[in-house]
């Protein structure tokens, strides 16, 4: 999957926010129980995301990526075997019962299968379908489509300023 300035530059935004979450000893996907019973509203949804503010619910902010679409964005870049669903809880840092319950409906509407892992027959890979691919190209459409519009009042130069900018003051562990 390639990916646009625009897309890089959330993505490492998102990175830079889980590491000073991190490094002032917060959990970001923890849930706040005490808050609950205290009536006070989680920050979170139940699928680990950020819960939106009201005002942005009510003038129309775009909607954020549900479950569903960010895994299949995880398996089209996944190898063609498929990948092990502990790995795709992992990425997208949902618990592995909503994640069953995300793949069981893909797997209902045609989008992705799940196979027996030939080097560990205890275990399963979920792939693709042609179905899933072709959604999964409309997902990361619509994904790229969003950050543009996020990135848009930047220059291309301004957006590579900025992105050398946060490569450089937050070093990327994959690279």
């Amino acid at each position: 999957m390639e990916y646009t300035k625009a897309v890089k530059l959330h993505r490492k935004l998102g990175h830079i926010g889980r590491e000073l979450a991190s490094a002032r000893g917060m959990r970001p996907h923890r849930r706040h129980e005490e808050d609950a019973d205290r009536g006070m509203r989680r920050p979170f949804a139940e699928d680990g995301m950020p819960r939106r503010p009201e005002h942005c619910r009510k003038r129309g902010h775009g909607p954020r990526m549900l479950p569903r679409e960010r895994i299949l964005l995880i398996l089209a870049g996944a190898p063609e075997d498929g990948i092990h669903q502990k790995d795709i809880a992992e990425q997208i840092r949902i618990n592995p019962s909503s994640l069953s319950e995300a793949i069981d409906k893909l797997e209902s509407d045609g989008y992705v299968v799940r196979d027996v892992d030939p080097e560990d027959r205890r275990s399963t890979k979920i792939r693709l379908t042609e179905k899933g691919s072709a959604r999964a190209c409309e997902v990361e459409d619509m994904h790229k489509e969003r950050m543009e519009k996020l990135f848009a009042n930047l220059t291309d130069e301004e957006q590579d300023q900025l992105l050398t900018l946060l490569d450089k003051a937050f070093p990327d562990p994959e690279d």
